[in-house]
């Protein structure tokens, strides 16, 4: 095997060679290379040559060679904990010595994310890589902005660049999502760069203003507002501050080489004040220091190939002759786009004509949309600006779509697609004290120093810039005047070459072509095992409906298998020998008489091929409802458990309720879903709790319950989730207030299954089998990396699917301000780690409890900020701030459903304004105010309820974000991140989305939404109602039915429905449309149909 891992090395570095003359330049080897995570091999090898010709011939740095002396590659940082599989040290494995030597960069292709490399000698760092763990981003837009742009070859012809070998990445680099909205959409900023460096600045806030950190070699970094520091740095502590006068700009290049993960700013001597040119405030000396040329040649310093290398074009500034626009050159040394990729350029380097007006054609930016118009004209005549509609609008800024406080559709802008631009926000030293701002503003560099005619110094650099601030007042259109905000497009902005901002690359014209093409090495490990990921995303719970026939529930077993080899570190799992004889158990149930039969369907598979097609087979006892969880073993049920399955038998259909925060205004159609200040989120909600048997009914008196509408909140309570887990954890109380107990089952060899009772005092014994803390529970060791502790703590969850896992100690408290305390997890002793465990901006997670289908509720972002906070929860309502707790009552409009002793029980939410299904109380486990510092208790709070969201808050607390009520004081919260994830509480799930292009859409919709009429939930109808069915009222037909219904109502008329069961439970409502509804997704049997507000009902027949 050894032997074959060196021939197939061997054989890539044969082909390597073939692909390349012997005149190989490596001063234009790639800076950054790409890894996808669907790529067979282990990971890629990195050649330092490219360190080695830099440091001997470099531009601005060559001249002192590397020495010789002990060589090391490490880790330097990675924004996704595990990304590169590294030792404990995080140094890799080199091949080879010197120059000849090359980097070894396992990659964990279970993440995507972006890492840096660094090449040492004697512990000093001589060159860096970046690794951009990401599908493959090379599907972007073909959009050429001027037609004719040009190349010049090697040999000096100048050409048209053929329109096959033009196109632009998807994404922004170092982003690894391409959505605007959908999946991934919080990780699609990418990283930010300062004008001329190789090596990004990861900004260590996401989208959403979700907190990350970087680790490696380096340590661990986060922002400057994250309010845990424990065993960490500030970013800002590794900026490097440089005295003008020792700022050439050869010490500052060789400084920024040493140094890749520290911003440089130059000084004055003596002062921690930034350093200008001439004093002036305008004219902020740039980052890579002063040169030896004159002031107003410093642009030729050409870091990253400018077409025009910098040079002004002064031919009497006729901006339509073929001799000012330059053709792109060979990449530069410095650029850090991927092999076959570059830095767009600018066609010319002027800012503008002799009298200082910056009229430069508006296509000669790589960015600029198709016209001839200058920039002055654009920005004088307010073009610029992205209206609500297309009236006024010039064409070729027609179509241009904005997603307020996100980025920009421009892929139909006059018939052109421009591709899709997501916020990439920016460091700049001026601006909100120097930190990372602005996250939903796009920021891109061109290649391009932008200078005048004259000695002015060149401090600037080209860029877009696009605006869609949806909280700025500015008003478009004065034809919608309630339409605000700033929403602008500028294709020739320009911003300070120490700022740091996004980029986004084209295909290199001229790498094929001028011969300095560099393909990616990659390396296949010894690897004793394949790697799995069949069945990854199937879901953790299955959901039927009781039934008067026996039925059955298939599990696929596969999902076991690749949870275990990609998560949890344990790829032995894939080994015949531990899965030659599968066994299954009822780990527990509610109900002894639910499950008849639990059997795998093969249990010696024999081979990856055989898990794929094995499956659980369950049995469900005809007339029985009731809950139950499902584990699989090799060998023995006393075995460690591969995975658990939660099944979920209802007493009826589960039903949706469409809930929308806020409905947008239509007439803004250029604006996707806007709303004044607000965010619209459009979700449909679960009609109950995860595990619940039944709807929480409409009381009709909710002071006084009937014993049907009793015994239907008895049963609608549901489970409890530690936040991240999949598995459901009992609370043994109902929301009636009555108790319950769970049946531990053992299913022995001949199938029969018995059980022994497993009651709330002994599960609640803190010195029991069942709540166990921290320290007994981890195996994870000091020396463990967070990834390794993650997975640890992660296979002991997945073990031990019935335990509460509980702190050992809490996490530390702010001391200067209690809003910023910290939260404690059951997942690792540290806190925020692992946030996507729920699968917060993204797809599905693996870990997601509800049924296919449904997901984690989401939310359109994580930081709470002063006027910005409306509408970002599923929950919030128009009008009310997300996190601030209301009457339950009197703002929310619910009504409280009260026991016989004037308890609360639950909360029926029917007023129109605020429809949003009904909620039992069901309290919670573990649940403290952290803010507070509350002691913790870890049977069930009876004062607090909740549902939990996908997401952590912000500032990196590690405090966990619910849908919280409390029966105490009679208010709630939409957004309530003052809870520990530990805590256990309700999930209720919403329908997952998939766009067209087939991800999910999840926080802020893609499409504009459909109209939205809240669903006026009706009080429940007593038997006595069901009995007495008139037949005379608005005639529906055909009746049976087998899928579309009709009424005979005047078309201009509004017709709302609820769909009523025999029982008397309503399981759908809605509007008719055209006089028609579809009911081709209810089953088979007899239905009652109430109109508008009448009270009788028709019975429908559905075939």
């Amino acid at each position: 095997m050894k032997i074959k891992f060196i021939l197939g090395t061997l054989l890539t570095f044969i082909s390597f060679a073939k692909g390349q003359t012997t005149g190989l330049d490596w001063k234009k080897a790639p800076n950054s290379y790409i890894f996808e995570p669907a790529n067979t091999n282990s990971g890629l090898l990195i050649p330092v040559k490219k360190a080695y010709s830099m440091w001997q011939s470099g531009a601005y740095m060559g001249g002192s060679l590397i020495p010789d002396g002990t060589i090391t590659a490490e880790v330097y940082w990675e924004d996704v904990h595990g990304l590169i599989k590294s030792n404990p040290d995080y140094t890799l494995e080199i091949i080879g010595t010197k120059e000849d030597a090359k980097i070894k960069v396992p990659v964990n292709k279970t993440k995507e994310g972006n890492a840096v490399v660094v090449y040492k000698v004697d512990g000093q760092i001589y060159w860096s890589w970046h690794i951009w763990v990401t599908d493959d981003p090379s599907n972007g837009s073909t959009y050429m902005a001027y037609d004719n742009t040009k190349r010049e070859r090697k040999n000096g012809t100048i050409e048209t660049i053929p329109a096959e070998e033009w196109q632009w990445m998807d994404r922004n680099l170092g982003a690894i999502s391409d959505a605007i909205t959908e999946e991934g959409w919080n990780r699609n900023n990418g990283l930010l760069y300062q004008w001329g460096r190789k090596d990004p600045i990861p900004p260590l806030v996401s989208k959403g203003m979700d907190f990350y950190e970087v680790s490696g070699s380096v340590g661990r970094v986060r922002h400057r507002m994250a309010m845990n520091t424990a065993n960490s740095q500030k970013i800002e502590n590794l900026i490097s501050y440089v005295p003008l006068s020792t700022a050439k700009i050869v010490n500052n290049i060789r400084l920024s080489v040493r140094n890749p993960l520290s911003l440089i700013y130059v000084n004055n001597d003596n002062s921690n004040t930034q350093a200008y040119y001439l004093n002036k405030l305008q004219l902020p000396v740039n980052w890579f220091g002063t040169t030896a040329t004159s002031n107003g040649a410093i642009a030729e310093v050409n870091l990253w190939s400018d077409n025009s290398k910098g040079l002004i074009q002064n031919s009497n500034y006729n901006w339509n002759s073929n001799a000012v626009k330059r053709p792109y050159r060979d990449k530069s040394s410095y650029d850090p786009c991927p092999n076959g990729w570059r830095i767009p350029s600018m066609l010319v380097a002027n800012i503008g004509n002799f009298n200082y007006i910056d009229d430069v054609r508006l296509d000669y930016s790589p960015f600029g949309p198709k016209t001839a118009e200058t920039h002055d004209v654009f920005k004088n005549n307010k073009l610029n600006i992205i209206k609500p509609t297309n009236n006024n609008t010039p064409s070729y800024m027609a179509g241009l779509k904005i997603y307020p406080d996100v980025g920009v559709d421009a892929t139909s802008v006059g018939g052109q697609n421009m591709g899709v631009f997501s916020g990439t926000g920016l460091l700049s030293r001026s601006t909100q004290g120097g930190q990372y701002t602005d996250m939903h503003e796009v920021y891109l560099w061109t290649a391009t120093m932008m200078r005048w005619w004259d000695a002015t110094p060149a401090v600037s650099a080209r860029s877009l810039r696009i605006i869609p601030d949806a909280f700025q007042p500015d008003v478009p259109d004065s034809s919608l005047p309630n339409v605000t905000g700033r929403y602008q497009f500028r294709p020739l902005n320009e911003n300070s070459t120490s700022d740091a901002m996004g980029c986004r690359c084209i295909k290199d014209p001229l790498y094929i072509v001028n011969e300095y093409d560099f393909p990616t090495e990659y390396f296949t490990d010894e690897i004793a095992y394949p790697r799995f990921r069949e069945g990854i995303d199937n879901p953790n719970s299955y959901q039927i409906v009781k039934s008067s026939e026996e039925t059955f529930i298939q599990i696929p077993i596969n999902k076991a298998f690749a949870i275990q080899s990609e998560y949890l570190n344990n790829a032995t799992i894939l080994n015949a020998v531990n899965y030659n004889n599968l066994k299954t158990n009822v780990l527990w149930t509610t109900n002894t008489s639910l499950i008849k039969e639990t059997a795998v369907s093969n249990p010696n598979p024999g081979n990856l091929n055989g898990i794929n097609t094995t499956t659980i087979n369950v049995k469900i006892n005809p007339n029985q409802s009731g809950n139950a969880v499902i584990t699989l073993h090799n060998g023995s049920i006393t075995a460690p458990i591969y995975w658990s399955w939660h099944i979920w038998v209802t007493d009826n259909e589960i039903n949706s309720i469409r809930y929308v925060t806020n409905e947008p205004n239509n007439a803004a159609y250029n604006y996707i879903n806007y709303v004044q200040k607000d965010n619209v989120l459009d979700n449909e909600f679960m009609d109950r709790n995860l595990g619940a048997l039944d709807v929480f009914p409409t009381v009709a008196i909710p002071t006084s319950p009937t014993t049907d509408e009793l015994q239907s909140i008895k049963v609608s309570g549901g489970f409890h989730y530690q936040w991240g887990r999949k598995d459901p954890i009992p609370s043994f109380v109902n929301p009636d207030g009555s108790g319950y107990e769970i049946y531990l089952g053992t299913t022995a060899t001949n199938g029969e299954i018995t059980y022994t009772t497993l009651t709330n005092n002994v599960y609640n014994n803190t010195s029991g089998n069942y709540i166990v803390p921290y320290n007994s529970y981890s195996s994870a060791l000091t020396t463990d990396k967070v990834s390794e502790k993650v997975s640890k703590n992660l296979l002991y969850s997945v073990e031990n699917p019935l335990v509460f896992m509980i702190p050992s100690t809490f996490s530390p408290n702010n001391p200067s301000n209690s809003n910023y305390n910290n939260g404690t997890d059951w997942v690792i002793d540290d806190v925020n780690i692992a946030s996507e465990r729920w699968g917060h901006s993204d797809k599905k997670s693996p870990f997601d409890p509800c049924p296919d289908g449904w997901r984690i509720p989401d939310l359109a972002g994580v930081a709470i900020t002063t006027n910005r906070d409306l509408g970002i929860s599923a929950w919030s309502k128009k009008g009310l701030k997300s996190a601030i707790f209301y009457a339950i009552e009197s703002s929310f409009k619910g009504d409280l459903v009260k026991n016989t002793s004037g308890q609360i029980i639950g909360f029926n939410f029917l007023h129109p304004t605020y429809s949003i299904g009904n909620y039992p109380f069901t309290g919670s486990r573990g649940f403290r105010e952290v803010r507070e510092n509350q002691a913790p208790t870890y049977g069930i709070n009876q004062t607090s309820t909740g549902i939990w969201t996908s997401a952590l808050t912000s500032n990196y607390l590690g405090r966990a974000i619910a849908f919280t009520m409390d029966r105490s004081t009679r208010y709630m919260a939409a957004y309530n991140d003052n809870i520990d994830p530990y805590a256990a509480l309700n999930c209720r799930c919403v329908k997952t989305k998939i766009t067209s292009d087939g991800l999910e859409d999840n926080g802020k919709p893609r499409m504009q939404i459909p109209p939205y009429t809240s669903a006026v939930v009706s009080k429940t109808l007593r038997t006595e109602e069901v009995k007495t069915i008139s037949k005379e009222q608005l005639k529906v037909y055909p009746n049976p039915i087998r899928d579309i219904l009709i009424i005979n109502g005047k078309i201009t008329e509004n017709y709302y429905y609820q769909i009523y069961d025999m029982t008397g439970k309503i399981i759908s409502s809605g509007k008719f449309i055209q006089n028609q509804i579809n009911l081709s997704t209810l089953r088979p049997g007899i239905y009652f149909i109430r109109i508008n507000d009448s009270t009788v009902l028709t019975k429908i027949i559905k075939k």
